[in-house]
């Protein structure tokens, strides 16, 4: 016990001491955060400075064929409307650059939806103007007769739903029920994206360097492997509480300096349900699935003969993760299918889609512990193929390790 402490603690105070951990850990929500808010800041400089020019083209003709432009809108603008046998003529004059634009609404614009510009330059600030100015003018048009401004902010914006769900004949907290457990599918990206490529590095690299030897004097196979396993998962851990502290405080600050946090789908904090159950099973799914792979992982680099040739194997692994994508609206919707079925049980794709289908509701208690013990027992085929592997592994430097000699006596 004491040997596999020692393993556990070399291991992880190896990986936090490093000044990349760190940076990684510390750059990449601060990367994120700056992107977007030099998206906000850039798109609402873009609006203002379109919506600004916008105000200040005056030397715009408009012709309405369709007879939808109301001409108290269009004077509100300080424009005029023209005849419509001034076309050809004011086009030529769009073209040699005396006007800067000519706006042409259709007979059949109600039909088409469908209006046509003309633009004296090819400025892109100047063409989000002038077709923000003919949005706005057909839009005021058509919705001037409903008479009060509420009513037309209505019909322009609509309303949002205040939705209430039945579940099983009582109410129910509808998608909000499933961002608890929807957390540990993110949750498990975050620790695949960051943690299980610490097993592949750290076993390839002491096989490659020829320290393993060395290791294996010190300790046995299974203890060294279960120490960096669980030192990996400590580190997991130390990552999740980082982040899970940095959004707990930007959902805090972030109304305090004017920047209130809108979450999407219409989640509501206060609304979130809480189930034992679900939570239990997620976090059962989340670090099996992830011992899982990392022990695999961990075979991998031992079966290879350098680390080139283990990252090249490794993406089968990867591919495996992200394969439930394509399928996660049949997987949230259809859960009967024989489809999802088969990657509900299949070991590089059942943590995710166990994750998906906890957090959607669609997992019978029966069948969620029936996939719960299925990717149990291949998280410890894993682990002793991992085990086997690193234990011979090492004393094979030159090439691939064969499959079949992990099953020799």
């Amino acid at each position: 016990m004491s040997k596999l402490r020692s393993v556990i603690r070399h291991e992880y105070l190896t990986i936090v001491k490093q000044p990349s951990f760190w940076i990684v850990m510390i750059a990449i929500p601060a990367i994120i955060a700056l992107i977007g808010v030099l998206t906000i800041l850039g798109n609402k400089g873009s609006s203002d400075r379109i919506q600004e020019i916008s105000k200040d083209i005056k030397n715009v003709a408009i012709i309405d064929k369709s007879g939808l432009i109301n001409t108290e809108v269009v004077k509100a603008a300080d424009l005029t409307l023209s005849s419509p046998a001034e076309t050809d003529a004011l086009r030529t004059q769009v073209r040699e650059g005396k006007k800067e634009a000519l706006i042409i609404y259709p007979e059949n614009l109600s039909k088409d939806r469908n209006y046509k510009l003309y633009l004296s330059s090819d400025d892109l600030t100047k063409m989000g103007a002038i077709s923000s100015l003919s949005d706005n003018i057909l839009k005021t048009s058509l919705f001037l007769p409903l008479g009060s401004p509420e009513v037309i902010a209505l019909a322009q914006n609509g309303a949002a739903a205040d939705m209430t769900f039945y579940k099983d004949g009582r109410e129910s907290a509808g998608f909000n029920e499933y961002v608890v457990p929807g957390l540990f599918v993110v949750l498990f990206y975050i620790i695949f994206a960051f943690s299980i490529g610490y097993m592949l590095t750290s076993v390839s690299e002491e096989k490659e360097n020829r320290s393993m030897e060395m290791v294996l004097t010190y300790v046995q196979p299974r203890t060294l492997i279960l120490g960096k396993l669980l030192a990996v998962m400590l580190v997991t851990l130390t990552q999740v509480a980082f982040f899970g502290l940095l959004g707990t405080l930007a959902l805090v600050i972030a109304p305090h300096i004017g920047m209130p946090v809108s979450l999407p789908f219409g989640i509501d904090i206060t609304k979130l349900v809480f189930d034992p159950t679900s939570i239990v099973l997620g976090f059962a799914f989340l670090f099996t699935g992830f011992l899982m792979y990392a022990g695999f992982m961990t075979a991998t680099a031992a079966i290879a003969p350098s680390t080139k040739e283990a990252n090249s194997f490794s993406g089968v692994f990867f591919i495996g993760a992200f394969i439930p994508f394509y399928f996660i609206y049949m997987i949230a919707t259809n859960p009967e299918n024989p489809i999802v079925t088969f990657l509900t049980y299949f070991p590089l794709t059942s943590p995710v889609v166990s994750l998906i289908r906890n957090a959607v509701g669609n997992f019978n208690g029966a069948e969620a512990w029936l996939a719960l013990a299925v990717m149990f027992g291949f998280m410890v085929i894993s682990i002793w193929v991992a085990i086997r592997a690193f234990k011979l592994g090492a004393l094979e430097f030159s090439q691939v390790l064969k499959i079949s000699s992990l099953f020799k006596k």
